[in-house]
C-alpha cells in the first residue's frame, strides 16, 4: 500500500493543481451533507441518543480521533456504543466504493 500512495503522490499534487480549491470545497461539502443528513435522521427519525449517534457518526467516518474528541467533549464513554458496528461498515463501504470508483475511472 505504501508503494500505491507513493506512486500517487505526483498525480495527487498535479490534481491538485489544476483543480485547486474546488476540490477541497467539494470534498467538504460532501463529507458535512452527509455527516448533517446522519445526524438529522438519527435524532429525529431513530430517536437515537445524541451521545450515541454522534459516535456513530464518527464510526461511519472511520475516525478514531473524532471518537476521542466527543467522548472527551461528553466527558462520558457512551459515544462508544455506536461507534463499533458504524466502523466496521464504513471501512466495508471505503473498501467496495474505493473499488468500484477506481474501476469505473479506468
Amino acid at each position: 500500500m505504501a508503494v500505491v500512495g507513493l506512486n500517487a503522490g505526483p498525480d495527487f499534487v498535479q490534481g491538485l493543481r489544476t483543480s485547486g480549491p474546488s476540490l477541497v470545497l467539494a470534498g467538504a461539502l460532501t463529507i458535512s451533507a452527509s455527516l448533517l443528513i446522519g445526524v438529522l435522521v438519527g435524532r429525529w427519525l431513530f430517536k437515537m441518543h445524541p451521545g450515541v449517534l454522534l459516535g456513530v457518526c464518527a464510526g461511519a467516518c472511520t475516525a478514531t480521533p473524532a471518537l476521542a474528541a466527543v467522548q472527551e467533549a461528553a466527558r462520558s464513554s457512551v459515544p462508544s456504543l455506536g461507534y463499533g458496528v458504524a466502523y466496521a461498515v464504513g471501512n466495508v463501504f471505503l473498501a467496495i466504493w474505493g473499488t468500484v470508483i477506481v474501476a469505473l475511472m479506468a
